[in-house]
């Protein structure tokens, strides 16, 4: 049983395509957060702007109707946000178990090319355990990927009770003004280890 140089180098270029796959997921996960962290900040100005001249236009000094209102807007895109921060990192943990997936694959199939070679050179009982052998690699791989689908899912359920919990911070506006915003739309949420 050996490697040969071609299987090395596949098996070595997978292996770093896949890194950097991951890598990559990361890098974008940190720029989409980066930005939203931007437009959070932004809009926080622009409510304490907004506050602050509707304050300055009232003759008389009251919070109620002023404050509820605004409440209520910055509760919707709260919401809004909390369910893009999630998705955002839902979405780079979905890369990350998929690529995972394809590197366990890689592995393994240089693995049982290596034990067919070696099969050809094996008596009958070296068959038969290198028979069971790739059989224990298969299941392993089969129980690795339902793992990662497993785990796939968790990430959208978790998904989708942060979308709830958003959506029950506006579920009741406080006036009229606020009962034309709408809730964060929900994610589709597939399975994408796969």
């Amino acid at each position: 049983m050996y490697l040969s140089s071609t299987d090395i180098q596949q098996t070595r270029l997978h292996t770093i395509d896949n890194l950097h796959l991951a890598s990559r997921a990361w890098v974008d996960a940190t720029e989409k957060l980066a930005d939203l962290a931007m437009r959070a900040g932004r809009q926080a100005l622009e409510r304490g702007v907004s506050r602050m001249e509707a304050l300055a236009d009232t003759r008389e000094f009251s919070f109620d109707s002023i404050a509820l209102r605004h409440d209520n807007d910055w509760h919707v895109e709260s919401a809004g946000l909390v369910s893009e921060y999630f998705g955002i990192i839902g979405d780079a943990h979905q890369a990350v178990l998929h690529l995972a997936k394809k590197q366990v694959a890689v592995l393994d199939t240089v693995l049982l090319r290596q034990m067919d070679r070696a099969a050809l050179s094996a008596d009958a009982n070296g068959e038969v355990a290198i028979d069971h052998m790739k059989t224990a690699i298969r299941q392993a791989e089969s129980g690795f990927n339902e793992l990662a689908d497993a785990a796939a899912r968790g990430t959208g359920m978790l998904e989708e009770q942060v979308r709830q919990a958003s959506g029950a911070l506006v579920a009741e506006p406080v006036d009229s003004d606020a009962a034309g915003t709408d809730t964060p739309a929900p994610r589709s949420r597939r399975t994408r280890a796969g």
